[in-house]
């Protein structure tokens, strides 16, 4: 009995040896994530502010393979860090930092569409185009968070506190980082809530 009993104890005790290594695997890594955050936004940000929840990181770890990798090797793991960085009357900033596939963390940027709008006439009420001028890259979203089961960070950025008007971007977790796949505007001032889509990649 004695000898049947010895294998599962020692299985037992190398699986909770594992997880308290990968459990002290985290800490640190979440400890290098609050540094460089300390270090890189501390002067666009105010972690203390109203909000912050002492400044606690929302982590996720995000299973993959690069593109280039054959499907019989290990599968690598992305750790996703987001900070609380301010917020206003009806806006939240967040800022993101994750590794890459060898582990080397680095803040996060998303890529977003810069646009003009036209209104028809001197309200603001109608909107007659949308034109995208180019894009650029932010390293602060409004309002977002990220959804595991979709792998996508959505992105709400209120234009004023009754919603009406707004723009809205997702990004797709593909290949080791997030990319944009779909930026709506809603422009019109006028009480309802009728975004379009000026990028849409889906």
């Amino acid at each position: 009995m004695r000898l049947m009993i010895l294998p599962v104890l020692f299985a037992a005790a190398t699986a909770t040896a594992a997880h308290a290594q990968d459990a002290a695997g985290d800490a640190a890594l979440k400890d290098k994530a609050k540094a460089m955050f300390e270090a890189t936004a501390a002067a666009t940000c105010d972690p203390d502010g109203p909000g912050s929840e002492d400044n606690a990181p929302e982590s996720h770890a995000i299973g993959f393979r690069y593109s280039y990798d054959a499907e019989e090797d290990p599968e690598r793991t992305a750790h996703l860090f987001r900070f609380f960085c301010f917020s206003g009357a009806y806006n939240e900033i967040h800022v993101y930092y994750i590794t890459d596939g060898e582990g080397a963390l680095a803040p996060l940027h998303f890529a977003e569409p810069q646009y003009d709008v036209r209104y028809a006439g001197e309200s603001d009420e109608k909107v007659e185009a949308v034109a995208i001028t180019g894009f650029a890259a932010t390293g602060q979203l409004v309002n977002s968070g990220y959804d595991p089961e979709t792998r996508t960070i959505t992105a709400h950025s209120l234009w004023r506190g009754v919603g009406d008007a707004s723009s809205t971007g997702t990004w797709t977790f593909v290949d080791g980082t997030f990319r944009l796949v779909q930026y709506e505007v809603d422009a019109s001032y006028d009480g309802e809530i009728n975004p379009q889509a000026i990028v849409d990649y889906r």
